[in-house]
């Protein structure tokens, strides 16, 4: 009996020791120039040499089932880096520049994975080119930190558009500016967090737009602070729309937008501790074709105008109380 016992302990032991190593040996991919050679590496062992860091990138994320791939110096992406799951890129606080055009240009994608993200990266982009600098669709638990700049027409497009709902997107504390379109777009997201937006000198989009659609989870962040997002159009710092649920946000802080903050297209179930909006084009706040959307406090100044409610749809009613100047 007591063989027996401790044949199963050792087993048992033996398996768990066997889970652990797994988790433990998560590979390590290294991405490095040397002159005009980009080189891949994956636990020592090399994967691509040549003179795209995209594909280098890429080799690493073919190579490995699992880890984090480094990136050493900063350059071009002539072609998109994607991610598998389980997978994520660190740049190490290079700069990485599109340089490709249209819906290809897209400095790192991942469609239809789980556990996936970026960090330390600066985003750029040449003049006109690039779409998104981050687009992940469809993917389940994505983080980010440290991720800035304006890599597309987008800095960040997370959505749910190839085949269902995406889930966790984590975007930290991001500082986004210069795009023609959003600073941040998320759509169809179930749940998403955020400490603090800066997102600036978007000429047509919003600092951060939240379309999530789900009463299964909530969106929930600090603070975005816009400045000229949309300035003399309709788009606002943050704005909350197309039936989205369950956001709070505790601070939007909006000077020279089109909008403070803008609610609309049936969305529902969002709270905003306080609104201060200056200089903004059009509303400060407008909560329109919404319900059971507060604005708990702030000060609008020099907004036109300062706040309205409109078009309410059947469901709570909506409350802004502000101060305007």
């Amino acid at each position: 009996m007591k063989h027996t016992l401790r044949t199963a302990l050792s087993v048992t032991a033996l398996a768990g020791c066997c889970l652990v190593s797994a988790s433990l040996f998560a590979a390590t991919g290294e991405v490095t120039l040397s002159g005009s050679t980009w080189t891949g590496k994956v636990d020592g062992s090399t994967k691509y040499t040549g003179s795209s860091m995209g594909a280098a990138v890429n080799a690493c994320n073919a190579a490995m089932s699992s880890g984090t791939i480094n990136i050493r110096n900063s350059g071009n992406v002539t072609n998109s880096i994607g991610l598998g799951s389980n997978r994520s890129v660190n740049g190490n606080g290079v700069s990485i520049n599109n340089t490709l055009s249209g819906q290809s240009g897209v400095i790192i994608r991942s469609n239809n994975t789980s556990n996936v993200g970026a960090s330390n990266i600066n985003m750029q982009r040449s003049a006109g080119d690039g779409w998104f600098g981050m687009y992940f669709s469809t993917c389940q638990t994505q983080n980010f930190s440290g991720v800035n700049g304006t890599g597309g027409g987008i800095s960040y497009r997370v959505d749910n558009c190839k085949g269902g709902w995406g889930s966790n997107f984590n975007f930290g504390s991001p500082n986004v500016s210069g795009s023609s379109g959003h600073g941040i777009e998320s759509m169809g997201i179930n749940g998403s967090s955020w400490s603090t937006v800066t997102s600036n000198d978007h000429t047509d989009g919003c600092g951060l737009l939240v379309q999530s659609f789900t009463q299964t989870a909530s969106n929930h962040g600090t603070t975005v602070f816009a400045t000229r997002a949309c300035n003399g159009c309709g788009y606002a710092g943050f704005r909350t729309a197309n039936t989205n649920r369950n956001t709070t946000l505790t601070y939007d802080d909006a000077t020279s937008c089109g909008r403070g903050y803008f609610s609309v297209s049936n969305s529902a179930d969002c709270t905003i501790t306080r609104v201060n909006a200056t200089n903004c084009t059009s509303n400060g706040v407008w909560i329109q074709s919404a319900y059971n959307t507060h604005v708990s406090g702030g000060t609008i100044t020099n907004c036109h105008p300062c706040s309205s409610i409109s078009q309410s749809i059947s469901g709570a009613a909506n409350t802004c109380t502000v101060t305007c100047r």
